[in-house]
């Protein structure tokens, strides 16, 4: 595989910030001709940043949760 190929490849799977973007970079990592080893790199990057991305919708959507849901007092004993 050319290098300057393999390298930009690497930069959008590093740039990927949706779903759309990842799609896109999966299908060009998927019919591009290359090396096996590079394949498994660039999969493995892949996968991370997919994970990453995972990761932080998670994080978001548990904080609109915990923003939109209004304070809890603390119980008080009667007495």
């Amino acid at each position: 595989m050319n290098a300057s190929l393999y390298f930009e490849l690497v930069d959008a799977v590093t740039k990927i910030d949706g779903t759309t973007q990842l799609r896109m970079v999966a299908d060009r990592i998927a019919t591009t001709p290359m090396h096996p080893l590079e394949r498994r790199v660039l999969e493995r990057a892949l996968r991370a940043r997919t994970e990453a991305l995972d990761l932080q919708q998670h994080l978001l959507a548990s904080e609109i949760v915990r923003t939109s849901m209004p304070e809890a007092k603390p119980l008080m004993a009667r007495g």
